[in-house]
């Protein structure tokens, strides 16, 4: 066999990582401070550690309680050697081979290894995380982008009010800017935290795509509630999502409410949640069919180029034919801008410019990510997806990764297979941490690693062919480029606008006079204009001579 273990993992070991879904501290992350010690970075905020020291037999004074830092850590050393099996043991020995990989300026290797408990301790108690700061720690797992959630009456503090964003600009972030973005290679962009059917304005949902939100995450706990969801909540949250080009992740089935005590002494992230029976695709194919059947009330008034590097045709998006999406003055007919009024008939309408326009559909279904703590609906989930899909856009509405409980090898599997065996496995989104761990990131490595031996086995077994020019495409793709086509790849327009006479921003094929075909409308000649049309992040304002809002991403 040609391609084994070793060759598949070293075409995608070192791709930039993409993290769309996490829950690290975005005032922590701006800060940019130096990290603390090795118990506050590593044990402290991580409920995963703190359940399984639980379960070992620890007090909870050591776990979550008023016990000192030193007897914290000395609990999670006495609970480590004993978690072989566990996800926690594997995570841990690629977390401390990072941590070594700190310690002297190099990355770590994050290979496994089966040293004594002793050798464990000693290879990072010389370890100093002193100048180390988050955005270093993010730059050496090699993240591009990263998107903490936040509920919605968090952001604006982050903006506006919170103090502790003064040292933004000196750690790498600009609060003014449009996107919460590091000087460095990556970006920190804010995701939508929130339950279905909370009451969400429209000027919310605006703040959060002026600052680059791109991903909105719905927690269903009891998969009933999408049969019960107000129908303004559909015609607001999802409609504005389809047209904006988000994706909707739909957290599906866990069981928050288990032990009382627990919740008390911990916190509601503590670490005890359950996982509710396997969610009843029924109703969750009525809750996306709803979607698909709702008028899109945005789709009028704003377009954005989505992702994968399609255009996103949302609502009753009117296609002309010389490829422009509802800016094109000739569309239905119109009369352009200049020296008629809008709504007349125009009477020289080039070819390119007929009326045959085709229609799309007029939906409120964004793309969308199905997630389910219970493994058992994966099959169900993989089926139901390929159910409701859009032209252009590969894998609109799929499986999502191993969640939560299922996030470790066993579950990693489930989820390829499902994938490979009712869907098409080369436009799955792959992984992300849904962590608040900054070393959680060695979790992407995990799954590459998980990825390409599973992929190896395919291939001794012949199930997949021994081919670099199939193998490779399918991994990056897995790894990296969906992910990255999800919330990357909007067309981004900084700076001067380069607005073509018709009104198009960067759209239109006219817009450079090397394109130009022999038969150029007036309106479509050489001299672009050159717009500079701030957008207040907080507060987008709109160009009042532009037919529709002057979106800057």
């Amino acid at each position: 066999m040609k391609h084994c273990f070793e060759t598949l993992y070293s075409w995608v070991k070192e791709l930039p990582i993409v993290d769309w879904h996490n829950h690290l501290d975005l005032a922590v992350l701006a800060e940019d401070n130096p990290l603390g010690s090795l118990y506050e970075v590593w044990v402290k905020a991580d409920p995963y550690k703190h359940r399984a020291m639980r379960i070992c037999g620890e007090p909870e004074r050591v776990i979550t309680g008023d016990a000192s830092e030193d007897e914290k850590w000395a609990a999670w050393t006495r609970t480590l050697p004993k978690l072989v099996g566990n996800p926690l043991f594997a995570w841990a020995q690629q977390e401390l081979a990072f941590l070594r990989g700190t310690g002297n300026g190099e990355r770590g290797t994050g290979e496994p290894n089966s040293s004594a408990a002793a050798k464990w301790w000693k290879s990072v108690e010389n370890v100093s995380l002193a100048e180390w700061t988050p955005s270093k720690i993010l730059k050496k797992f090699n993240v591009e982008y990263l998107s903490p959630c936040v509920g919605a009456g968090e952001l604006e503090g982050l903006l506006t009010s919170d103090a502790r964003l003064q040292k933004a600009p000196e750690a790498g972030f600009d609060p003014k800017s449009e996107v919460l973005s590091p000087k460095s290679s990556f970006k920190v962009v804010p995701s939508l935290r929130m339950n279905a059917g909370d009451d969400i304005s429209e000027e919310t949902l605006e703040r959060f795509d002026a600052v680059g939100c791109r991903v909105v995450d719905v927690s269903v706990d009891d998969v009933d509630t999408l049969r019960t969801l107000r129908p303004l909540w559909l015609k607001t949250v999802p409609s504005f999502a389809a047209t904006r080009g988000w994706t909707m992740l739909l957290h599906l089935g866990a069981l928050r409410e288990t032990s009382a005590r627990l919740r008390a002494a911990a916190g509601p992230a503590g670490g005890f949640a359950g996982m509710r029976a396997p969610v009843d695709p029924a109703a969750v194919a009525a809750f996306l069919n709803g979607l698909e059947s709702t008028h899109n009330v945005f789709s009028r008034n704003h377009l954005r180029r989505g992702y994968g590097g399609q255009e996103e045709r949302k609502g009753n998006v009117k296609l002309c034919n010389c490829g422009n999406m509802e800016l094109c003055k000739y569309e239905n007919g119109m009369a352009g801008r200049g020296n008629r009024e809008e709504g007349t008939g125009n009477s020289t309408i080039p070819q390119s410019h007929n009326s045959t326009i085709p229609q799309f559909h007029n939906n409120s279904l964004p793309r969308t990510i199905l997630m389910s703590l219970n493994p058992e609906a994966h099959a169900s989930l993989a089926v139901l997806a390929g159910s409701f899909n859009e032209e252009g856009v590969p894998g609109k509405v799929q499986l999502g990764p191993a969640w939560w409980w299922c996030d470790h090898e066993e579950g990693i599997r489930d989820v390829l297979e499902k994938n490979a065996a009712y869907g098409v496995l080369s436009t799955f989104v792959g992984m992300t941490t849904d962590s608040r761990s900054l070393l959680s990131f060695v979790r992407h490595d995990y799954f590459r690693r998980v990825l390409c031996k599973w992929v190896a086995e395919k291939v001794a077994s012949g199930s997949f062919p021994d081919d670099e020019a199939l193998l490779r495409p399918l991994l990056e793709n897995v790894c990296y480029k969906n992910a990255h086509d999800m919330v990357c790849s909007h067309k981004e327009h900084k700076g001067n606008v380069k607005l073509c006479n018709c009104g198009n921003m960067e759209l239109c094929k006219y817009e450079n006079e090397n394109s130009h075909n022999p038969i150029i409308p007036k309106f479509h000649n050489s001299i672009i204009a050159q717009s500079n049309n701030p957008v207040n992040p907080v507060n987008p304002v709109k160009n009042k001579h532009r037919k529709n809002e002057l979106i800057l991403q």
